[in-house]
């Protein structure tokens, strides 16, 4: 074990006293939808419900980074930081690909769908997600 190995549960623990004051307001939690038809929207959907603790930080892509990679963001993408690195990148994004499996993360009852796979960061991960819409 490295010593970032033994601070991330400190870490986490510090998170937990800034999500304690309200200060990250939102719930997040990664969705996992299986359909029994064999494919997404075909028969009866089963949810596996994955709540991010302690609360990770939302927030709008920064306008520098907008400005920097232009195109590349739409309005209403969001970045989640401070995910605890206790969850795993399989946890993050669903595992393995099926053709009867969709992922949705949920901040509040707002759907969303990942950009691009998570990035692993010192003591986080963070995700950008794409709202879905109708």
């Amino acid at each position: 074990m490295t010593l970032r190995d033994d601070l991330e549960p400190i870490v986490d623990d510090a998170r937990s006293i800034v999500d304690d004051f309200g200060l990250r307001p939102f719930v997040v939690t990664v969705r996992s939808i299986t359909w029994s038809g064999g494919r997404p929207g075909s028969g009866t959907a089963t949810n596996t419900d994955i709540v991010i603790d302690p609360a990770p930080k939302v927030a709008e892509v920064p306008l520098r980074l907008r400005t920097v990679e232009g195109g590349r963001f739409e309005d209403g993408d969001r970045v989640v930081t401070k995910i605890s690195r206790s969850y795993t990148e399989s946890q993050l994004t669903g595992g393995t690909p099926a053709t009867a499996k969709e992922v949705v993360w949920l901040i509040g009852t707002d759907e969303y769908r990942l950009v691009s796979e998570p990035m692993k960061k010192n003591f986080e991960w963070q995700v950008l997600l794409r709202r879905i819409t109708d």
